[in-house]
Formats: C-alpha cells, sequence, structure tokens
C-alpha cells in the first residue's frame, strides 16, 4: 500500500511540474508574440509617409499641413547647431521649394550597384543594446528629382530622414539628412 501510495505521490508531482513546464513555455510563445513585430503599424507609418512626399511633389501644400502634427519638431538638412524647428519652418522650406523647383518626384529606395532596393526601414537588431522590433521611427532613403525654375536645370539628390508618426497618421518629427550645398550647385550651374 505504501509504495502505491509512494507511486501516486511521485506521479501527482510528475505531473505537476509538468503542466508547469507547459505553463511556463506557453506564457514565453505568447510573450514572443507580444513582443514581435507589428508590420500593419510599420505599413500604415510607411503610406504616411508615401502620401507626405506625393503631396510635396504635386505642391499640395494644404495637403502637406494637414500630415504634420501642430507639434510637430523638424531638424533641417542643414546644420544648425542642432536645434529643433517648428512645423512652421518645415511649411515655410516647403513652399520654398515649390517656389523655385517644378516636376518635384520622389523615388524611395537605396540604390546599390546592381539595383534600387526597398526605401522604408525601421528596428535594428544592432546593437544589441538598442535593438528594437518597433516601429517607433521610419528610416527612409530615396531620391528626389526636380527642376529648378530659374535656370531649367534638372537636379537629383539622394535623401535620408528619419521621420515618427503617431497614432494618429501625423507625422510628429523628421530629421533630414541631404547635400544642401550640392543641391543649390545642381540648380544654378551654367554649363
Amino acid at each position: 500500500m505504501k509504495l502505491k501510495l509512494l507511486s501516486l505521490a511521485l506521479l501527482a508531482l510528475a505531473t505537476l511540474f509538468g503542466c508547469k513546464e507547459t505553463a511556463q513555455a506557453e506564457s514565453e510563445v505568447v510573450a514572443e508574440e507580444a513582443e514581435g513585430p507589428d508590420y500593419a503599424d510599420f505599413d500604415r507609418k510607411v503610406a504616411v509617409i508615401a502620401a507626405f512626399y506625393e503631396a510635396h511633389g504635386n505642391e499640395d501644400l494644404g495637403a502637406v499641413t494637414e500630415m504634420l502634427s501642430d507639434t510637430m519638431q523638424w531638424s533641417p538638412p542643414g546644420y544648425n547647431g542642432g536645434k529643433w524647428l517648428g512645423k512652421e519652418d518645415l511649411l515655410g522650406a516647403l513652399k520654398a521649394y515649390h517656389d523655385g523647383f517644378e516636376d518635384i518626384k520622389y523615388t524611395s529606395g537605396i540604390v546599390t550597384a546592381d539595383d534600387t532596393v526597398n526605401g522604408y526601414w525601421s528596428g535594428s537588431v544592432f546593437p544589441e543594446a538598442g535593438a528594437s522590433n518597433s516601429a517607433d521611427v521610419i528610416r527612409v532613403y530615396g531620391t528626389w528629382h526636380a527642376k529648378y525654375t530659374e535656370t531649367g536645370n534638372e537636379i537629383g539628390l539622394k535623401f535620408f530622414s528619419l521621420i515618427a508618426v503617431n497614432e494618429d497618421g501625423k507625422i510628429v518629427s523628421a530629421s533630414d539628412y541631404f547635400d544642401v550645398g550640392g543641391l543649390m550647385a545642381q540648380a544654378t550651374a551654367t554649363e
């Protein structure tokens, strides 16, 4: 009898520990799924950015204005001591481009030796301490083309930006990087 009771006790303990391990494994899977990348959020934010660039290319300042948060912060491409500017500053810069250029067109993508590849990225795995799978900030790569109205010169400009879009689908920050001097050199060239 004692042997049967001992066997039942051991079976109960094995079952208890087995269920505990299964529950832990299931909770780890759920945690991994909850922490996985939100591709729909990324796609939604990329759509906002693409629509913003399309509206800029169409010189539709009204549509561009609607896509920006009222508290939007902008870091312009020309070095300004690291000062963040606001929505009105960005709108003023975009209006200057509309006034000075025609046929503004944006093409997304990173130019490689063999092809042009994806222009929108987010998240990272390196460095490990800062690894992220969120779409909080979208890295944007592409090329702008336009014609400078004053000279008729065609320009091409590689472009990079870090853009954040809020839950309301509004751009809340943008940090732009491109060669402003190279842009003006192409625009005003006399050859």
